[in-house]
């Protein structure tokens, strides 16, 4: 009744009915629509994505296990790099690992060419395509996590002495969380 083989057919993937009440009905349904579109290959129908956007903040009335559940499923997902940088445009991913936010812009030195929430992002997608388990997945994503809390200068010349104690400390509240 409301053409779900039409929208399987067309890869998509499209709320029943009314997407911001399916979304206040459910709030994991947010990080699960996106799990579903990297799982399956199917793009998120724009009224659909237009209310994940809207109801992202209603991610923090879910219990952390059932995040916990949800996400690593989508981190297992051929396309779980897609799926953390949908989360990122979304605003779920401040609801699930901030963290990875603060990286978001901020420059790396003449060893790279990356943000470092490109790299860490980067990072994630080769151990996605290598098939690695989600420990490691999980770990090429948080890597670099204590870069933008240690970043000295700008520039080629910039440091990070000591980002892989802080993402350490980081890391483990995160896996903690």
């Amino acid at each position: 009744p409301f053409r779900g083989q039409q929208d399987l057919k067309a890869k998509v993937i499209r709320a029943v009915g009314d997407p911001d009440a399916r979304f206040q009905e459910d709030a994991l349904r947010l990080l699960r629509a996106i799990r579903f579109s990297c799982q399956l290959n199917f793009s998120i129908e724009p009224k659909t994505l237009d209310a994940i956007t809207r109801h992202a903040n209603l991610l923090e009335f879910i219990s952390k296990e059932r995040i916990r559940d949800e996400f690593s499923k989508l981190v297992m997902t051929d396309r779980g790099h897609v799926g953390v940088e949908l989360m990122r445009t979304t605003g779920l991913l401040k609801h699930v690992i901030p963290e990875l936010l603060e990286g978001v812009g901020v420059g790396q030195n003449k060893h790279h060419i990356f943000s470092v929430y490109e790299h860490n992002l980067k990072s994630f997608q080769y151990a996605v395509e290598q098939k690695f388990p989600l420990d490691v997945r999980i770990a090429s994503l948080l890597h670099d996590v204590g870069k933008s809390r240690t970043k000295r200068g700008d520039g080629i010349d910039s440091t990070f002495y000591g980002h892989q104690v802080v993402g350490e400390k980081m890391a483990l509240r995160i896996l903690d969380r």
